[in-house]
């Protein structure tokens, strides 16, 4: 995959989507075949490492902090690096750049299941990552935040692997689009 790429992956349910990138995360380890990061095998790292080499999984059900607000859960993954202030200030650039500012303030807990999703997004894609695995960010969302996680997504430079069911979705945001049956590539498709 290519630096700022965006890779597509679509299948039915069970084909091992989400199987893939959580191998490549280190959720869980291959049978056979290795996993190459900048040259390097990370195949048996844990995934903390993983992720301090730049790679961030964003899983399917959102993980979010339900007591604390929008932009504490921003937040939290910036603090350690920038302090306090600074993380809230760059968490409340991105939710302002994004025409969602009027969510800071509000409990995760209390959000749209669309707007979950929207914040487990945020929450990777605020830590700046180098390779961005994103589990079916589309998944249960209405047309509404479909527009919404499309608007964040085709703003970012970041190199992204996206799952989905259906490569319609794909097209407008992938350069390519692999599509995977029964752990296997079944089909390979260049966009653009």
């Amino acid at each position: 995959i290519e630096k700022s790429e965006v890779v597509g992956i679509y299948g039915p349910n069970g084909s091992g989507k989400s199987t893939l990138l959580k191998i490549v995360s280190g959720f869980e380890k291959p049978t056979c075949g290795t996993v190459i990061f900048e040259g390097r095998d990370i195949t048996n790292e844990k995934p903390y490492k993983i992720a301090r080499m730049g790679i961030l999984y964003s899983f399917q059900i959102p993980r979010l902090f339900t007591n604390l607000s929008v932009l504490d859960n921003l937040s939290l993954g910036l603090i350690r690096e920038l302090g306090k202030f600074k993380a809230y200030e760059e968490s409340l650039k991105m939710l302002s750049e994004l025409d969602l500012e009027n969510l800071a303030s509000k409990k995760a807990g209390e959000l749209s299941q669309g707007e979950m999703k929207l914040l487990e997004v945020l929450k990777v894609l605020i830590s700046k990552p180098k390779l961005l695995l994103l589990d079916e960010p589309f998944a249960s969302l209405d047309s509404e935040n479909v527009k919404k996680m499309l608007k964040i997504l085709l703003k970012q430079r970041y190199t992204m692997v996206i799952t989905a069911h259906r490569m319609k979705i794909l097209k407008r945001i992938a350069s390519r689009c692999l599509e995977i049956r029964e752990g296997k590539i079944a089909k390979y498709e260049k966009i653009r």
